[in-house]
């Protein structure tokens, strides 16, 4: 049996062989595309609008069920008890009745049911419609998640580099005052910036929790390392360069306008249905009809009968009703015109401030990324300035401070201009997963 001694020993020896054979590896990285894959199938405000789809599809064959032939079969079986007196004598006696008998009502003319057909056909429309918007809407929930999570983690990145710099600043003030170069204030407010740097990155590191829960709530899973926009990619400006080309297409093809189009219509088509319940209806009625006695005097007895006809039917008062139904199509009606305009004015201006938000975020892109450069150089002569004893520590600081928040700016710049390109496209409605690959490709594993 071996020692334990000797078993502690080849157990120390296999860890440490796993651990040499094993490489460190990181937590796999995502992309955009994998988050907004997880999400077309968990996110669910996005399965609430594939169920509202295939729900308000279903109003296009009920309003046809109503052209269509109505078949039914009915049927019946009685015992009843007889008493009675016939010609003059007693008849008692107890007997089963069958009935049975179908019935067949074809409308030929229903006026009110077919611009039901019409009405539910704009609805369907409708539904398209706003599934679609719901589509594109997913694609930029998802994008806005994802690079807020970046965004967060660029504060929580500056923040960290912050209290670096300061931390390493204060070490060498109590250096400095130690031999006497500096004074006391000097080492204290490096003391102060350094508490306040620590708060401050509780704070982003809160902010990304959050940030990254948010996103988590598309999911339904924790997301992994995200990959972040690489550097040197070229920024450019929309096509076409002009915001009214962008307002017409946003007219045209916004999927959000269209669906409210759709409604606009089938409320039109809802004043002809109700108009249509004061006109006649004419069907063609058929039935066949069937009794069968049994034990009745003595005897059984059956008898059956065939029909077929042309009914009329014209509606001539029934309490004011249909009038107050047709006024209150009229007021829908209206509403959705109204509901049209607005939607119309929205759509315009979303299309304009996403247009100004790309040509804004790529102003502030080449701005910042000449102020990463600027405030680097600000920062070395304020060292050397320090130095010599013309700067203060406060300065020195202060011109660390604006070089991270420089750097932080610059890339959350750069994630608000390609969440503004896709705001444009979903804009102009044209927005898909296409734009999804597009900016993926432009992602890379952060290092």
């Amino acid at each position: 049996m071996p020692r334990p001694q000797t078993v502690i020993i080849g157990l120390a020896v296999f860890a440490i062989a796993t651990l040499v054979s094993v490489p460190n590896q990181k937590a796999a990285a995502e992309d955009l595309l994998d988050v907004y894959e997880r999400a077309l199938t968990s996110d669910p405000q996005f399965q609430q609008a594939i169920a509202e789809r295939q729900a308000l599809e279903e109003s296009l064959p009920q309003a046809r069920a109503g052209l269509r032939p109505d078949v039914s079969v009915t049927s019946s079986f009685n015992v009843n008890d007889e008493n009675g007196d016939l010609a003059g004598g007693q008849a008692d006696g107890q007997y089963r009745q069958l009935t049975y008998g179908v019935s067949l009502s074809q409308p030929l003319y229903r006026y009110s049911r077919a611009k039901a057909v019409d009405r539910a056909d704009a609805q369907v429309s409708q539904a398209q419609a706003q599934f679609a918007f719901a589509e594109q809407a997913l694609i930029l929930r998802v994008a806005e998640r994802y690079f807020d999570v970046l965004d967060a983690r660029e504060a929580v990145d500056a923040a960290e580099a912050s209290l670096e710099a300061i931390e390493r600043q204060l070490e060498q003030a109590e250096q400095r005052f130690e031999v006497g170069v500096i004074a006391r204030t000097d080492v204290e407010e490096a003391r102060a910036r350094a508490d306040l740097a620590h708060a401050e990155l509780f704070q982003a590191r809160d902010n990304l929790q959050n940030r990254r829960e948010e996103l988590r709530e598309l999911t339904n899973q924790p997301p992994g390392v995200l990959e972040a926009l690489g550097a040197g990619v070229s920024l450019t400006a929309p096509e076409p360069s002009d915001l009214a080309s962008w307002r017409e297409q946003a007219q045209q093809e916004n999927r959000q306008l269209a669906a409210a189009r759709f409604a606009a219509e089938a409320a039109m088509e809802g004043v002809d249905v109700e108009r249509g319940v004061r006109r006649p209806t004419v069907d063609l009625v058929a039935g066949y009809d069937g009794l069968e006695q049994y034990g009745r005097q003595g005897r059984d007895t059956s008898s059956d009968q065939l029909s077929a006809g042309v009914q009329l039917n014209l509606p001539l008062y029934q309490g004011g009703g249909i009038s107050s139904n047709i006024r209150e199509a009229q007021f829908r009606y209206t509403e959705a015109r109204e509901v049209l305009e607005e939607t119309r004015r929205t759509v315009t201006r979303d299309a304009a401030n996403a247009y100004r938000g790309v040509l804004t975020a790529l102003e502030r892109v080449q701005a910042l990324d000449q102020a990463r450069v600027s405030t680097r150089s600000a920062l070395e002569a304020t060292e050397a300035g320090f130095d010599v004893g013309t700067r203060t520590i406060v300065d020195v600081l202060n011109a660390q401070r604006e070089v991270f928040n420089a750097e932080r700016d610059y890339e959350q710049a750069r994630n608000a201009y390609l969440l503004n390109t896709l705001r444009l496209q979903q804009a102009a409605g044209t927005l898909s997963k296409e734009d999804i690959d597009r900016v993926n490709a432009l992602l890379e594993e952060a290092p």
